[in-house]
């Protein structure tokens, strides 16, 4: 395994093996599947250990692609923002990003500290969350549903454990690109009265997703990535005696490091949450959407419904779950 340090001095001068940013992100990306964190190797950044974050093996650089960037020295594409936190690691340590140590906090903590702060981003949100119904091309009591609300640069989705409490903050910004918000960490995205909805629960990806889940008035939870929320989706389900399907995305994809090989994170993730839903015992399967729609929010979009007619777009949530099976 490789260490960042064994090519610095160490202390705080650089010596004449130390790196440059793109020479340690390129150490990562290259040897991403042996940098990836695991259980016991979490990201020193955001405290993650599911495998988005890659880390050098003494915590001394890491590519985290789950916060917003604060500290960081760059941001390296789909692989997030690169943070050294080792003096002696860069050529010019001058330009070292300035980390706070993290803290871990508990789920209770988390709580109460971004609880108060979703429900006031809600409450001032205004025409903010119109503008985001018309913009994913869903229905604005969807996104009030999920508490949708607006911090002044972005909008932000509550992300919650399996008993509710707000653990995390998703916030989109104008442009698309989505961040964790710094000192959360990632959550399920749900309604208070998900389990209202008709038909089978659907486990798809993302809080748009969801919304649109909602906007057919379906039951819909939506898990943080391809293969995230596995423990949380098993204690919120417990008990459940409905069919669950979980989505799977259509996003094959080159191989960024080997083009000739091909990635397909969306079906990856359907087998590795399915396969883990069914050992609680629990009624799951695992699909992809009818047609060639990307995810649910790309299905709803080219059904051409009009997201406004409650009565039409449940009624399309009922020939989905029949498409599906159910």
């Amino acid at each position: 395994m490789w260490c960042a340090q064994a090519r610095g001095t160490g202390g705080n001068g650089a010596g004449k093996d130390a790196m440059t940013p793109k020479e340690i992100a390129d150490h990562l990306i290259q040897n991403r599947k042996s940098q990836r964190t695991r259980r016991g190797n979490p990201c020193p950044v955001c405290g993650h250990s599911d495998g988005h974050c890659l880390r050098m093996d003494d915590d001394s650089a890491a590519l985290c692609p789950k916060t917003d960037g604060a500290g960081s020295v760059r941001r390296y594409g789909e692989y997030g923002f690169l943070y050294v936190l080792s003096s002696g690691l860069l050529e010019q340590p001058v330009i070292r990003a300035s980390v706070k140590q993290r803290v871990t906090r508990s789920d209770k903590e988390l709580h109460a500290l971004w609880a108060p702060r979703a429900k006031q981003w809600w409450r001032d949100s205004g025409v903010a969350t119109a503008r985001l119904a018309a913009i994913l091309g869903v229905a604005e009591w969807a996104l009030n549903e999920l508490k949708v609300g607006w911090d002044g640069k972005a909008w932000v989705f509550p992300e919650r454990n399996a008993d509710g409490m707000i653990i995390g903050i998703n916030r989109r910004f104008e442009d698309g690109h989505k961040r964790c918000a710094t000192g959360s960490r990632r959550g399920l995205t749900f309604s208070d009265t998900w389990s209202e909805g008709e038909g089978p629960v659907l486990i798809v990806e993302g809080g748009s997703d969801v919304a649109a889940g909602l906007t057919m008035g379906m039951a819909a939870i939506g898990r943080p990535n391809n293969t995230g929320g596995v423990a949380m989706l098993q204690k919120l389900l417990a008990g459940c005696d409905r069919h669950i399907i979980v989505i799977g995305e259509r996003d094959r994809k080159p191989d960024k490091i080997h083009p000739d090989t091909m990635r397909w994170p969306g079906m990856d993730g359907v087998k590795r949450v399915a396969s883990q839903l069914s050992k609680k015992g629990m009624r799951v399967g695992g699909r992809l959407l009818p047609g060639t729609a990307k995810d649910l929010r790309a299905w709803f979009l080219a059904s051409g419904m009009n997201r406004c007619d409650r009565e039409e777009c449940f009624a399309l949530g009922r020939e989905l779950s029949r498409l599906l099976g159910h």
